[in-house]
C-alpha cells in the first residue's frame, strides 16, 4: 500500500491514509457535475435542529412504547430532566442548533409562573396540564449552557380562547412577563401547534380568518415585551398523500397572514407509525423511505410552501419547523434503527437545496423518532449522522447535476470546513446489491477525505463509520475519523458516505 505521511500529517488525521488499490471494485459508476463557482443557496448554521416535545416538558401524556393506535399521546411520562450530563453531553455536540418546545400539548397546557402552582386536579376542562416557572427555568438553562436558541409554541387551544373562539393573551401574557423578567432570550414564537388540525386535535372550528386575526393579536402582544423577535406561522402538517388536513396555510397568507409573521413555519413526516391506526392514509412499511419516489414527496410539498411564500411574501424565509421518520411517534425498529438514516440525511440534503433555512427533528429523545433513547440515553443512529452533517455539511449549498447516476443514488453537495474552497458530498445509495462509485466532474483534486456509514441490517440499532461501530462513553465521542484517500470513492450497498474534497479550490466556498 503507498501512502503519504506527508499528506496525512498536515490534515491532521489519525486516520491510514490509502491508495485506490484499497478500494473495493465498484458495481456500477455515478456521475455528477458539481457547480463549484457559486452557491445555490444557503442555509442558516442552525439548519440541523431539533425539539423536545410540550408534553415531554410538562410531563403529560406522549407516544406509548408499543405501537397501539393513538391520535394523540397515551403513556404518562416524567418531566423532563434537562440538567442530565450524559444528554447535556450528546446535545452540544449539535450546536449551533435551535431547540423548539412545541407539539400538540403546547395547546393544552396552563402556564402558572406563580412560588406554589395549581395541581391538574384544579384546572378547568379546558387544560390537561401545568406548565410552571421551574421547567421553564429547566428549559433556558439547557439552552444558555448548550448555545442553543429557543423556539417555543405560545397555547392557541381552548383554554386560551374566550366564547366566541378568539384568541386572548392573558396566560401567553403572565408567561411572557415571566420569561421577560428572568431575561431569557427567544428567538421565535409560534403561536399554536398545526392550525390545519385543530377542529380535530382540540375541537376549535380554525379558519383562515381566525388564524389572522389570532396571529395579529401575538405580535401586538409581542411587541409590549420585545424589540427584537420573529413570529412563526401557520405550522401546518403535511401528509404525504394529501397535505393539510384542512386547507390553511395559502389562504392564510392570502388573507394577510403574512403581514404579522416573520418566518413562514410548516411540518411533514414521510410516513405514519402503527400508532396511527385507522387515521393513517401513508402507513409505513419496511423499506418504502429506500424508494426514491416516497422520497421526493416531500419536495413536492416543500415547493407548494414556497409558491404561496412566493406569491404574498416573497421575502419570508422558510422553516420546516417539525419533521421525524414517521408520524405518531416514529415506528420502531425503524424511525430508531439504521433504516430511518437514509430519510434523515437525504431530506436534510434536499431541502437544503431548496432552501429550507432551519429543519427542526422532533424529537432530541423520546419515542421512536428520537435523535436520543430517552431512557437509556443511547445516540440512535440518526444521531451519529446529524453529528456528522454539524460537522462537515456547511451552510453554503452547492448545485449536483446528476450526468450518469442511477435514482437509486442520491447525492448532494456544500462547502465544508476546512482549507478554503473545501467542498463535502454526501452520497446515499440506496441500492440493495451494488457498490457505486462516486466520479465528481467539477473537482479535480485526488484528494478525498471519506466517511462511510453502515450497518448489519435495516432493524439495528447499531451503525458503523469506516467498519467501527459507534458508541458513546458517557457522553464523550469517539474521534470520528474519515479514511483518506488519492484513490476512487466507492459506497457499498444501502450505505451512506461523506466524501470530503478538501482541495477542491472552489470558488463558491473561499
Amino acid at each position: 500500500m503507498k501512502t503519504s505521511s506527508y499528506a496525512c500529517l498536515v490534515l491532521g488525521f489519525a486516520a491510514a491514509c490509502s491508495s485506490e488499490t484499497d478500494i473495493t471494485v465498484a458495481d456500477t459508476t455515478a456521475e455528477v457535475s458539481i457547480d463549484i463557482s457559486a452557491p445555490v443557496a444557503t442555509v442558516d448554521e442552525r439548519y440541523l435542529s431539533f425539539a423536545v416535545d410540550t408534553a415531554q416538558v410538562v410531563g403529560g401524556l406522549f407516544w406509548s412504547a408499543e405501537p397501539v393506535a393513538q391520535l394523540i399521546g397515551q403513556e404518562r411520562q416524567p418531566v423532563y430532566d434537562f440538567s442530565r450530563p450524559r444528554l447535556r453531553a450528546l446535545a452540544s455536540q449539535l450546536a449551533p442548533a435551535f431547540l423548539r418546545i412545541g407539539g400538540s400539548d403546547a395547546d393544552r397546557v396552563f402556564y402558572d409562573m406563580s412560588e406554589d402552582p395549581v395541581s391538574e386536579e384544579e384546572l378547568s376542562e379546558e387544560y390537561e396540564f401545568v406548565l410552571t416557572a421551574r421547567q421553564v427555568d429547566g428549559i433556558f438553562e439547557f439552552a444558555e449552557a448548550l448555545g442553543l436558541d429557543v423556539m417555543f409554541t405560545l397555547s392557541a387551544g381552548p383554554g386560551a380562547r374566550n366564547e366566541s373562539d378568539e384568541w386572548t393573551p392573558d396566560m401567553a401574557r403572565s408567561l411572557l412577563e415571566y420569561v421577560s423578567d428572568k431575561e431569557y432570550e427567544v428567538t421565535l414564537w409560534e403561536l399554536g401547534n398545526e392550525w390545519d388540525r385543530f377542529s380535530i386535535i382540540l375541537g376549535i372550528p380554525a379558519t383562515p380568518e381566525l388564524a389572522v386575526t389570532d396571529f395579529a393579536k401575538a405580535r401586538t402582544l409581542l411587541d409590549e415585551f420585545y424589540d427584537d423577535f420573529k413570529l412563526g406561522g401557520p405550522s401546518s402538517a403535511y401528509w404525504p398523500s394529501i397535505g393539510e388536513l384542512v386547507p390553511m396555510y395559502g389562504p392564510f397568507m392570502e388573507m394577510g397572514g403574512a403581514d404579522s409573521i416573520d418566518v413562514v413555519t410548516w411540518h411533514y413526516y414521510p410516513t405514519q407509525s402503527e400508532r396511527g391506526g385507522i387515521l393513517r392514509t401513508d402507513p409505513w412499511e419496511r423499506g418504502i423511505l429506500l424508494d426514491p419516489e416516497n422520497l421526493d414527496v416531500g419536495l413536492f410539498w416543500a415547493d407548494e410552501v414556497a409558491t404561496h411564500r412566493d406569491m404574498h411574501a416573497p421575502e419570508t424565509p422558510i422553516w420546516l419547523g417539525e419533521s421525524g421518520h414517521a408520524q405518531f411517534g416514529g415506528q420502531p425498529s425503524a424511525s430508531d434503527s439504521f433504516e430511518g438514516t437514509f430519510w434523515w440525511l437525504d431530506q436534510l440534503g434536499a431541502f437544503a437545496r431548496r432552501n429550507v433555512q432551519i429543519s427542526v427533528r422532533q424529537t432530541l429523545s423520546g419515542s421512536n423518532y428520537g435523535l436520543i433513547d430517552d431512557v437509556t440515553l443511547d445516540p440512535r443512529p440518526d444521531y451519529w449522522a446529524s453529528v456528522l452533517w454539524r460537522r462537515l455539511m456547511g451552510e453554503r449549498v452547492l448545485d449536483v447535476t446528476r450526468t450518469a447516476v442511477d435514482d437509486y443514488v442520491r447525492v448532494y453537495a456544500h462547502c465544508t470546513e476546512g482549507p478554503p474552497g473545501a467542498v463535502a458530498v454526501l452520497v446515499i445509495n440506496l441500492l440493495q446489491d451494488e457498490n457505486v462509485r462516486i466520479k465528481v466532474d467539477g473537482i479535480t483534486s485526488l484528494r478525498k477525505e471519506i466517511y462511510v456509514l453502515t450497518s448489519d441490517a435495516l432493524d439495528s440499532k447499531d451503525i458503523l463509520l469506516n467498519g467501527t461501530v459507534l458508541r458513546d462513553d458517557n457522553g464523550v465521542l469517539p474521534p470520528l475519523e474519515p479514511k483518506i484517500t488519492d484513490g476512487p470513492a466507492d459506497i457499498p450497498p444501502r450505505a451512506m458516505a461523506f466524501v470530503l474534497y478538501p482541495f477542491a479550490d472552489a470558488p463558491a466556498c473561499q
